[in-house]
């Protein structure tokens, strides 16, 4: 049985000291143990945030424009400044599980004289599903928004993958990474491959899928309390490089919608929302760490295009590289570019299994060949 603090009174003891004494009130020890997350009339507030608490998780975002910057992500319609939303699964499956904010709150109320910590590890953190509209299904973890989904099933398979990384014994937050599976851009825990941000992903958000990869690890690693990848570090992990000796100065400009689903150089399709961009002769997919001079933002880039041939210019970024080092209001800016070059082999599905069974995956399957 609880006590449940009552309302003080002052009394007088014999030491003339003056002392605060309660009226009690007994109630059944299960008041502690109600499912606070089970209730559907809270559901808009748990896991809803107005614009302006959204601008607080701006810092995980990339390379958005300028207009862009103060959306909301979700596409959800706000009322009253709070997002319609249901959850999928309502209940944690940890019955021992406490919000903190509940535990400051008894912890307050009873006046216990030595604070209590909260005790609870990763696993017993839960890991929800919310849903907001027909195409949006989002991941929480520790009262954190993790990703946003287009679908059920693959925001449910998230969940599951999480929660069981999450009570495993050999969890290191300081691992989760972003990288590069099978060319396809996925969230990793060490060699534990966490979801692969398919093509369907990048398109419903309409942004490249390898900042959306970086953005939604830096989400995970500030749900668990580890510090945030920048963009280049993200960048640099993902495709396996690391600097060279090798640096380029000069002026760069930027090309976008007029180009945009027209043939590059090298055969691809250029997209204005990939992080590319175009040299008279570098060789095609040489990466280039590119320095605004003026901002001191930089991005890793990928050739895939012949230009500019206006000169003195010798950089042409796509649009969102140009975003990312915030060079596309001024539209040419001086620059220092830095030749990057691979430092770890290509992760590959079969490569991944392999790694994960403690064997060596073949060098003829995992070495990178572009360069």
């Amino acid at each position: 049985m609880d006590k449940l603090v009552g309302r003080p009174l002052t009394i007088w003891m014999q030491s003339r000291e003056e002392t605060r004494v309660f009226q009690t009130t007994l109630m059944p020890s299960r008041f502690l143990r109600i499912d606070w997350s089970n209730s559907s009339k809270t559901l808009g507030n748990r896991f809803s945030k107005t614009p302006e608490q959204k601008n607080q998780g701006i810092k995980n975002n990339f390379c958005h424009s300028l207009e862009g910057v103060f959306a909301d992500n979700s596409g959800s319609k706000i009322r009253q400044g709070v997002s319609v939303a249901s959850l999928v699964e309502p209940t944690s499956r940890n019955p021992e599980f406490l919000p903190n904010k509940i535990l400051r709150s008894l912890q307050s109320f009873f006046r216990f004289s030595a604070p209590l910590e909260p005790n609870l590890s990763s696993a017993s953190l839960p890991v929800v599903v919310v849903h907001r509209q027909t195409d949006n299904y989002e991941v929480w973890l520790n009262n954190s928004l993790v990703a946003n989904l287009p679908d059920k099933l693959q925001a449910r398979m998230m969940q599951q993958k999480l929660t069981r990384l999450l009570q495993s014994s050999h969890l290191n937050p300081w691992q989760l990474r972003p990288a590069l599976v099978d060319g396809i851009p996925a969230l990793m825990a060490g060699n534990r491959l966490l979801l692969a941000v398919e093509k369907t992903i990048a398109q419903k958000h309409n942004r490249s899928g390898d900042l959306i990869a970086i953005e939604w690890v830096n989400n995970l690693r500030a749900a668990l309390k580890v510090p945030s990848l920048s963009l280049v570090e993200g960048q640099s992990q993902m495709y396996g490089l690391q600097p060279s000796p090798q640096k380029m100065h000069g002026l760069a400009s930027w090309y976008g919608g007029y180009f945009h689903g027209r043939q590059t150089a090298n055969g691809e399709i250029y997209n204005q929302d990939e992080l590319t961009v175009a040299h008279k002769s570098l060789p095609f997919n040489t990466f280039l760490q590119v320095k605004n001079l003026k901002t001191g933002k930089s991005v890793i880039v990928r050739v895939n295009d012949r230009g500019p041939y206006i000169p003195p210019r010798s950089l042409d970024l796509s649009r969102v590289a140009a975003r990312c080092i915030q060079s596309e209001v001024a539209g040419v800016v001086p620059y220092e570019a830095t030749i990057m070059q691979v430092n770890s082999p290509k992760l590959t599905t079969q490569g991944a299994n392999l790694l994960l069974k403690g064997q060596k995956a073949p060098r003829k399957m995992a070495i990178a060949s572009d360069f």
